[in-house]
């Protein structure tokens, strides 16, 4: 007799599994790992699907227990353990032992709340179709649990979704999923305590970056539609799919986006084949957006964009208001007494767009500055409990203006 820890061997056989770990949607994905029986373990092929989300097997691993020879080869006991999967993300890896002690934490967390039932642990050892029901029955209780926010977000629920480093030693593999400026993704299998720049390294190792055309772009946390923001080279990518895995954005939260502010040094990649067809897809995906202001020119650029003459396109689209500028988020402004403003920011100026509480541009453009502008941080920034941002800007003669 054995139990979901494994306290006999059997053999390793493939599991098939249904109805869940989709691109698309949330899963859970059983891998049987343990000694084989008669002739030793069985081989088995994974064939991965072609959303790179199929079925998954992890290494053997094991908590422990007495080890056994077959055919002079030391097992460890039987595991059963579940890849967690939300919205095509990879988060964690956890054994049935580890979903009983989240049930428990949370019912003495949430006392009032009436929780769904956990798949009951079973004495004997499981068949292969016990195994799936209780990996369905496991994806449902995370599905309804997570579906109420309070605990969805709580630390024991996002402590559990985000891999222990005390099971795994903080190094088991994780699988991330870049979007890229094309339109296409690209999928890395890194460590979990990956940086941004080891991440950011595996995909440009993917998709073929060069030495020089690695150092024109960077990886981007998507915000929501109109913002990406800049991860930091310490950061760890992985922490962020736990994070948003009940993100509205589709796909990915990760992504590469171009990370360079001057035309001259642009001009001088379009020999780069890679570099030239990551900064027009970017660009015809900014124009579509409103951030760079086509106008007139607008009929040559269709043009040139159906004959896929990139570098002509590019040429064009650089001499157009907006090109190469980094829009932020609607806030309120000191300069202001009542309506928000977007900030634009260029290699040669400043701008602060005047628009409606809600974001909506109004018509005229409310300040623009000229480089350089000297940066202030508030003295006192521990009683501050918003993002704020200070600068002085020489107007002219001895005048100084403050925002």
């Amino acid at each position: 007799m054995a139990d979901e820890d494994g306290e006999g061997i059997h053999p390793a056989a493939p599991h098939r599994n249904g109805g869940g770990g989709g691109g698309g949607g949330s899963g859970l994905h059983c891998a049987r790992n343990g000694g084989g029986g008669g002739g030793g373990p069985r081989v088995v092929r994974i064939v991965k699907s072609e959303s790179g989300y199929g079925f998954n097997v992890r290494g053997q691993v094991s908590e422990g227990g007495q080890l056994r020879s077959i055919n002079g080869e030391l097992y460890a006991p039987l595991q059963h353990v579940y890849n967690v999967y939300m919205a095509g993300r990879q988060l964690c890896s956890k054994r049935y032992r580890e979903f009983a002690i989240l049930h428990q934490n949370l019912k003495r967390e949430f006392a009032n709340f009436t929780f769904p039932r956990l798949p009951g642990k079973w004495p004997f050892s499981l068949s292969e179709q016990q195994l799936d029901a209780r990996r369905r029955g496991l994806e449902e209780y995370l599905e309804k649990v997570c579906s109420i926010r309070v605990i969805g977000e709580s630390d024991i629920m996002q402590e559990f979704l985000s891999e222990s480093d005390e099971n795994y030693n903080g190094v088991s593999d994780v699988e991330l999923r870049v979007a890229l400026p094309d339109g296409t993704t690209v999928t890395v299998r890194v460590k979990k305590n990956s940086t941004t720049d080891q991440v950011y390294q595996a995909i440009a190792a993917k998709v073929g970056m060069d030495s020089t055309t690695v150092n024109y772009f960077a990886l981007f946390e998507v915000i929501n539609h109109s913002f990406v923001r800049k991860l930091a080279p310490n950061e760890f990518p992985h922490k962020l799919y736990v994070q948003n895995y009940t993100s509205a954005v589709p796909g990915t939260c990760l992504t590469v986006r171009k990370w360079l502010f001057t035309t001259e040094e642009e001009i001088l990649l379009n020999d780069n084949d890679l570099a030239v067809t990551y900064f027009f897809h970017q660009a015809v995906d900014d124009v579509k957006k409103g951030y760079i202001k086509a106008e007139e020119k607008s009929y040559q650029l269709q043009k040139l964009y159906e004959q896929r003459k990139m570098v002509m396109y590019l040429n064009m689209l650089r001499t157009c208001e907006g090109y190469n500028e980094i829009i932020f988020p609607h806030c309120a402004c000191d300069s202001r007494r009542k309506g928000h403003v977007i900030t634009a920011i260029s290699i040669t100026h400043f701008k602060l767009h005047a628009c409606t509480e809600e974001g909506q541009l109004e018509v005229r453009v409310h300040l623009v500055y000229s480089w350089p502008v000297r940066w202030l941080w508030p003295a006192h920034w521990e009683y501050f409990d918003t993002h704020l941002l200070c600068f002085r800007s020489h107007l002219g003669g001895n005048e100084i203006k403050s925002v």
